[in-house]
């Protein structure tokens, strides 16, 4: 099915509303999340970021920090902090990542480093940059060793690649 929409994308040029609005509801649906490979459908926004218009960008940013916590596949968890640290990479994205790191569940909690380390490795926003490293770090205090460790990696990865800008 994902395939099947990725053609239409590309025939079409952008994603269709009536497919925008279909995902959407199934994002919102928990028997949906619970669903094996559930986590495909959210790679649509994923590999057609370019195609999505501004306003299905703003509203597909509630329904993803809301669906974050409740997808059975973790999968999902790693897709949408990637969406939310490279493609949104913006001011209107960065209270997402705040919030779903008091995510009760931890698997879920583990992911939102990812989030930041995207954004806090953005050189064309300083600011941006700074406040997810902070946020980041702020992480590190975790009751979590998953979590923590998963700050540490990316706390490492931003660090080499600090090293390699800086030769």
């Amino acid at each position: 099915m994902t395939s099947r929409i990725g053609n239409i994308v590309l025939e079409e040029g952008a994603l269709p509303e009536e497919y925008f609005r279909c995902i959407l509801a199934s994002l919102q649906d928990e028997a949906f999340l619970r669903i094996d490979g559930s986590w495909k459908l959210v790679r649509v926004f994923e590999e057609n970021w370019k195609e999505l218009s501004e306003l299905q960008r703003a509203a597909l940013l509630p329904v993803l920090e809301a669906s974050y916590g409740s997808f059975h596949d973790w999968i999902a968890c790693f897709v949408i902090s990637g969406i939310l640290g490279e493609l949104y990479r913006d001011e209107r994205a960065f209270g997402a990542p705040c919030r779903l790191r008091n995510c009760r569940k931890e698997t879920p909690r583990s992911f939102v480093p990812h989030g930041f380390e995207h954004m806090a490795g953005d050189p064309t926003n300083e600011g941006l940059a700074q406040r997810a490293l902070e946020e980041l770090t702020k992480m590190e205090r975790d009751e979590s060793e998953m979590v923590r460790g998963e700050v540490r990696e990316s706390l490492s990865r931003l660090g080499r690649r600090e090293s390699k800008r800086r030769l």
